[in-house]
């Protein structure tokens, strides 16, 4: 999947801000016991993708709203932005910041750090779509957090450790 994906000659140079409109993370917990997955939804507030003449130097930037933390439970959806979680009334915003782009055996994987809940954990999102649209592009990436490492521990008897990530983001050209 991803080892087709070439971004060599296919992106525009260039500063590109997230349309937040247009864009969304996608997060899937399990039950410790593996029980039903968990599925929520994330809205990114704003960022930046910055392509580089060459893929490498190409950097991202962004920046959620632990508030639209959502699923299909709203009494879930509560404690998990309550103080025992994610703390949104301290810590309003997940942020992403990139560190480096790198091309791997298995597709480009954007590495960066995660910062939620004041602390923050290493990342390696696997891009799997760069796609042009009217007014920019479409990316598509995903990842898997331990969501411990990041800060998140509380549920640890209920709430498996890694959260499965997939992130949709529209950019525009600035």
């Amino acid at each position: 999947m991803t080892q087709h994906l070439r971004l060599e000659g296919e992106l525009r140079p260039g500063t590109y801000l997230i349309d937040p409109a247009r864009s969304a993370v996608r997060l899937t917990a399990t039950h410790i016991f593996g029980l039903k997955p968990v599925d929520a939804t994330v809205a990114i507030r704003s960022g930046t993708v910055m392509v580089g003449t060459r893929p490498e130097l190409s950097t991202a930037s962004a920046e959620l709203d632990a508030a639209s933390f959502s699923t299909d439970d709203p009494r879930r959806d509560k404690d998990v932005r309550g103080k025992r979680f994610l703390a949104v009334g301290r810590y309003p915003a997940i942020g992403f910041r990139s560190t480096g782009l790198t091309r791997t055996a298995d597709g480009w994987q954007l590495t960066g750090v995660l910062s939620v809940r004041g602390g923050s954990a290493p990342v390696t999102l696997s891009l799997s779509a760069a796609e042009p649209t009217a007014d920019g592009y479409r990316f598509r990436a995903t990842t898997t957090v331990d969501r411990v490492a990041a800060g998140v521990t509380a549920g640890r008897a209920l709430i498996g450790r890694h959260v499965r990530v997939t992130v949709e983001c529209c950019v525009t050209a600035r």
